[in-house]
């Protein structure tokens, strides 16, 4: 191990040498200032950010522990949000087909009693003719100056390609940068 020192007796100590644990304690206070500055919901309040991340304050692995299980707890926080808004646009659709089941419905009654208008305390609703709307019979006749294109890189394929061995012009593979790995027990 790098910071490994030989002590007296022949014993090795593990601890990082206090340059890397100033290092460290600089890498902690700059993103401790970043995460204040991005998260809006932190900028007043340091309770909330002494209770995710904890002070400055200890020995730098009890705040590296402080920061990865706020960055595990973060990431569930997420997830769950993520699961909320899948609930949530599952329920603006159950209500935007509730609303179009019940406009369909209304339309048939007024319809079906020949009234082009009904008024009520809190709102009125009427029968209009519909609009004329464009209609596509054969969408290759169409010319290119009324079709919108939207250029699309495939980087999926562009990667297999690459990683094959081909090679893709004004793309190339390139070193990606080491990741952290988070796995709670």
């Amino acid at each position: 191990m790098p910071d490994s020192k030989q002590l007296a007796g022949g014993e090795r100590s593990d601890a990082p040498s206090g340059y890397r644990v100033e290092q460290a304690m600089a890498a902690w206070g700059a993103a401790r200032a970043r995460l204040l500055a991005d998260d809006s919901g932190l900028e007043n309040d340091q309770q909330m950010l002494e209770e995710l991340l904890g002070d400055a304050e200890g020995d730098v692995n009890d705040i590296l522990a402080r920061l990865l299980r706020a960055a595990r707890d973060a990431k569930a926080m997420a997830d769950a949000s993520a699961g909320l808004i899948e609930d949530m646009r599952t329920r603006k659709d159950r209500y935007a087909r509730r609303n179009e089941a019940f406009r369909a419905t209304a339309f048939a009654i007024l319809d079906a009693l020949g009234r082009k208008k009904v008024e009520l305390p809190d709102l009125s609703a009427s029968i209009r003719a519909g609009q004329p709307s464009v209609q596509i019979t054969d969408e290759d006749a169409v010319p290119d100056l009324y079709v919108h294109m939207e250029r699309r890189i495939d980087k999926q394929t562009i990667a297999s390609v690459l990683k094959s061995g081909g090679e893709v012009p004004g793309a190339e593979l390139s070193n990606s940068i080491p990741t952290l790995s988070i796995r709670t027990k």
